[in-house]
């Protein structure tokens, strides 16, 4: 990455604000308040001239920002255009879905009878009746009325608890239609992963350590059993991730990441164990991105998946399980030194 430059920094701020829509005022309000006494860390004048040249203060501002999105503070030094195809990792979904999940997880944390053991039961029932056949992905569920008297609480309770499931992406709450099953059903069997994704760090690293496991197996079958017709597929995304990683484009490595793994565990033709990795992507999607929001890591992910490609390609599947490992090591590094 030898493309990074301070004197870009100006140009990549104003890029920002102008992103995110807001005036130099509301900037500073939402970014660069100090915390302790409430006042700015800037003054409007200050920011302009941030925005114009860069200083020797340029480094510290850019910091702070980085510091409020959680990523490396070197993607202001990136040249305009490549940091414009990387904006959106500030501006990343997750984040406001984090946010969300953040909001209504804090009264299960202190009411953990209520709302937390609400909403498994509903999951588990969904769940069941998903296994049953009495229900499937966009089937409309019974009113909040009907629901309280089912499970024998209030009605406040019920909708807390969908808003929980809601944001753990089991079912969708469309305003003035009713609530839905989720298009994909396969998330209800993830629904205590998906506890432990939003209730503590701690427990992700089980997770992480469940998920080593299968992406390990993953990779000595796939450099068994690819075909011909797998590995051109996965030769085509390790391709685009190539070219991603050579234009800096690092929202759509992050993106292609996932894919890569996927694309691994459908060249296993195990179909069980494709399944266990494909129904946890989510999961597996945030624990890739926490443990790559810098660039100094996006080169080292290259590296490592460049070394599993190829053995994977030449069925050297001793080889790809030490290439495996040694990736998902890293990886468990790189998430706790971000996370601590």
């Amino acid at each position: 990455m030898d493309n990074l430059n301070p004197i870009h920094i100006p140009e990549n701020m104003l890029l920002l604000r102008r992103r995110l829509m807001l005036s130099q005022t509301e900037f500073i309000q939402k970014y660069f308040m100090n915390q302790d006494d409430n006042r700015p860390h800037l003054s409007i004048s200050k920011l302009s001239s941030l925005e114009k040249r860069s200083s020797k203060d340029s480094e510290y501002y850019t910091s702070l920002l980085a510091q409020t999105f959680a990523v490396d503070p070197k993607l202001f030094q990136l040249p305009p255009d490549d940091f414009a195809k990387n904006i959106d990792v500030f501006l990343n979904p997750q984040h406001s879905v984090q946010e969300k999940a953040l909001s209504y997880l804090t009264p299960i944390i202190r009411k953990p009878s209520q709302v937390e053991t609400l909403a498994n039961a509903i999951s588990n029932f969904l769940e069941d009746q998903i296994l049953a056949g009495a229900l499937k992905p966009g089937d409309k569920l019974p009113s909040d009325r009907n629901l309280a008297i089912q499970f024998n609480v209030g009605r406040t309770s019920i909708r807390e608890a969908l808003k929980v499931l809601n944001v753990l992406g089991l079912i969708n709450i469309l305003p003035g239609q009713g609530t839905f099953i989720a298009s994909d059903s396969s998330d209800f069997f993830m629904t205590p992963l998906s506890w432990t994704f939003f209730l503590g760090d701690k427990n992700m690293e089980h997770v992480i350590s469940v998920r080593n496991v299968l992406e390990i197996e993953s990779a000595r079958l796939a450099a068994i059993n690819a075909t011909r017709e797998d590995l051109h597929a996965l030769k085509k995304i390790y391709q685009e991730s190539k070219t991603a990683y050579e234009e800096s484009n690092f929202q759509h490595f992050l993106n292609l990441d996932l894919d890569f793994h996927l694309s691994i565990a459908q060249c296993s033709h195990n179909p069980i164990l494709c399944n266990l990795l494909q129904t946890s992507r989510k999961l597996i999607k945030h624990i890739s991105k926490s443990g790559m929001l810098n660039l100094d890591n996006l080169n080292a992910v290259f590296k490592e998946h460049s070394l599993i490609y190829e053995n994977i390609a030449k069925h050297n599947n001793e080889e790809a399980v030490l290439a495996m490992n040694n990736h998902l090591e890293n990886a468990k590094i790189r998430y706790r030194v971000i996370h601590n």
